[in-house]
């Protein structure tokens, strides 16, 4: 089969030539958005560098390790992988668009028509076809290269959404694994304080027994041993369903079998926030949607260019025959070359309602992008913030729960002694639980604190 070679390079070169007079296609860069931006952070800087691994930084190799599984059998980690899969292969089509195009063929066909004879006959006719067509629209005015950059632009976006998955997946791990610690420690504290109850109380019976105490003494200690009881069984709850949370975020089935650590860790030294203008090239989430905007600067453009002529060239090559056996034959070798150059005069509004709607989603996208970033310097600062005040009240809460402690011993013995009411001793005891249990409570707040301050600062420094 002979394909007219000369014919088609002669088209295609001056196809080239036009296409060599393109304008230069913009470069994919979004623009920075129009907000001024501090050259320092709000709350003072920490003094400490940069932190290399900040899930290490917490000294804890399980935690790590529990990243990893999670990144590996987390479901929604899955699902935001294949979303990368697709827009690769997006992005692929797009460019795709801009080659030529190849197709080969085999039709075969038989038919029958009706002869205007008297009396009317009829006769049948047979076709056979193999051939090749090849078709390549020439992009003039880079519409179609506009079209790719947009396509990989979006393949980029998904990319760091990935990214910014995978952060905030690691994120969601040392949240879940430090708050169900401090449940198990809650739930050991309730019991250790329904365990003290129940001394006391059996101590108090021995008493009731001999006349030394009232039944309004005995009845109110009863009372707060039962309360006890019921808070120790409440934590156990919690625990059990912050760990069921963490195995399900693992990929694991929530059966509760996790073994946790036996105490919180001690908070690491803040990482360098750096300035603010570092993290727009540093959170994913930031680059993402920079991205997301070079895309639709990219598909407006193009769509102001649809309007102009397009050229396309189409060669095709092949035999035609009435008798199948002949399709091999070159003698009945049958060939055709063109070029068409043609230009979109009505298309009932589509074109401009296409360029309006782009114009709006850039626009769109300009405002998400900008939002984004005040977003991240937000979570920057209030996490920044957040450090010195919980560093505070962590301080001021350990005091609390160091005298509570002491009050609560010294009430047991004013009593005894007669000096006080059984109220006064009852108040104490929860005063002291209370404290105690805020102290732990605020220890873990510092850590999510701290995993907050990582997340907003793009993770590792």
């Amino acid at each position: 089969m002979k394909f007219q070679l000369a014919h088609f390079a002669c088209i295609s070169l001056a196809g080239l030539l036009l296409a060599s007079c393109q304008n230069t296609a913009p470069s994919n860069a979004a623009p920075q958005a129009e907000m001024n931006l501090p050259p320092a952070w709000s709350t003072p800087d920490s003094p400490n560098s940069s932190v290399s691994d900040w899930l290490a930084s917490f000294g804890s190799p399980q935690l790590k390790s529990l990243a990893q599984e999670a990144e590996e059998n987390n479901l929604g980690a899955e699902r935001a992988y294949q979303r990368t899969q697709a827009a690769a292969a997006a992005a692929r089509i797009s460019k795709s668009l801009r080659l030529p195009s190849l197709n080969a063929s085999l039709r075969s066909s038989e038919s029958q028509s009706m002869l205007s004879f008297s009396p009317p006959s009829s006769a049948q006719s047979e076709n056979h076809s193999l051939g090749l067509s090849a078709r390549w629209e020439i992009d003039l005015w880079n519409r179609l290269g506009l079209e790719a950059r947009s396509a990989i632009a979006e393949y980029q976006a998904s990319q760091y959404d990935f990214e910014a998955f995978k952060l905030s997946l690691s994120g969601q791990v040392a949240r879940s694994w430090f708050s169900a610690i401090e449940a198990k420690l809650q739930h050991e504290l309730a019991l250790a304080s329904a365990k003290n109850f129940a001394t006391n109380l059996e101590s108090l019976e021995r008493r009731y027994s001999r006349g030394l105490v009232d039944a309004f003494d005995l009845r109110l200690t009863r009372a707060q041993a039962a309360s006890s009881n019921a808070t120790a069984l409440s934590r156990r709850s919690q625990m059990d369903a912050s760990v069921r949370n963490l195995e399900a975020l693992l990929g694991r089935y929530p059966a509760a079998e996790l073994e946790l650590a036996a105490d919180l860790p001690a908070l690491p030294p803040p990482p360098s926030s750096g300035i603010p203008a570092t993290l727009l090239s540093r959170r994913p989430d930031i680059l993402a949607q920079q991205n997301r905007l070079a895309s639709a600067l990219s598909l407006a453009t193009a769509a102001r260019r649809n309007w102009l002529p397009s050229l396309s060239l189409t060669a095709s090559d092949g035999t035609l025959s009435n008798r199948f056996s002949d399709l091999l034959d070159s003698d009945f070798n049958v060939w055709s070359i063109a070029g068409e150059l043609g230009a979109s005069l009505f298309q009932g509004g589509r074109l401009e309602a296409q360029r309006e709607q782009l114009d709006a989603n850039q626009l769109a996208q300009l405002a998400a992008y900008q939002e984004t970033i005040l977003n991240a310097f937000r979570e920057v600062e209030t996490a920044l913030r957040a450090e010195g005040d919980l560093r505070e009240l962590e301080d001021a809460t350990r005091l609390s729960a160091e005298e509570n402690q002491l009050a609560e011993q010294q009430a047991w013995q004013l009593y005894e002694r007669g000096l006080v009411d059984i109220t006064a001793v009852l108040d104490a005891e929860r005063r002291s639980f209370n404290a105690r249990s805020q102290l732990i409570s605020i220890q873990n707040q510092r850590l999510q604190n701290r995993i907050n301050l990582h997340i907003a600062l793009g993770g590792d420094l």
